[in-house]
């Protein structure tokens, strides 16, 4: 599975506000302990916080979590996702959203995007065309760790978390996959310069 599927389905089972252990999180998501607390810094790198108890009975809890994340899929993504996509955790998570779609969720999330940030509507829509076109999208963003940055980034999807709007893409700056929150970009270009395919880094 990839590494941003990995780490939305660690949003997903912390999400019920429980204590988790890095062993069990672990083992639910098949990869490494050590990758488990990599994606805990990656993911507060974005402005997602998980406090971490430490000890014995130590673990990661995610508090004041969202009933659910919406990660902006359109039908015909969803309906991609079903027929490329083999592993039967992630066909379960792409089945529920479908379900969701069919309870008229997708209207109800299309009116939450102008609430939730109708100042960032428009980079919604863009980055949303780039995901589509697979455009690069060159972005000026004001980074926790390194201040003001200019990036080239390769879009592949948007989710929003506790009241923010985010896009997972493939850095070329940090050559890895980051989380970028849409609020944090100053200024961005759709390039018609495309990439390949979508980022595949494995765990």
């Amino acid at each position: 599975m990839s590494k941003v599927a990995n780490m939305l389905n660690m949003l997903k089972i912390l999400e019920d506000g429980k204590k988790h252990s890095i062993k069990e999180l672990a083992d639910k998501l098949e990869i490494s302990p050590r990758m488990v607390r990599g994606y805990k810094q990656e993911l507060e790198q974005a402005g997602i916080y998980i406090f971490g108890k430490q000890g014995v009975n130590g673990g990661y809890i995610l508090e004041h979590m969202k009933n659910s994340i919406d990660i902006g899929l359109t039908e015909e993504e969803i309906y991609y996702l079903q027929n490329i996509i083999k592993d039967s955790v992630a066909l379960e998570i792409i089945d529920k959203i479908s379900n969701a779609y069919r309870k008229n969720e997708y209207n109800k999330n299309e009116s939450k995007i102008s609430k939730l940030l109708p100042e960032f509507s428009k980079i919604y829509q863009d980055i949303r065309i780039a995901i589509n076109n697979k455009n690069k999208v060159f972005i000026k963003y004001n980074s926790i760790n390194s201040g003001d940055t200019e990036r080239i980034i390769h879009p592949a999807e948007l989710f929003a978390y506790l009241n923010d709007w985010y896009v997972a893409a493939f850095c070329e700056l940090r050559n890895e996959i980051r989380l970028f929150k849409l609020k944090d970009i100053s200024s961005y270009d759709i390039l018609e310069e495309e990439y390949d395919e979508q980022f595949k880094i494995n765990k």
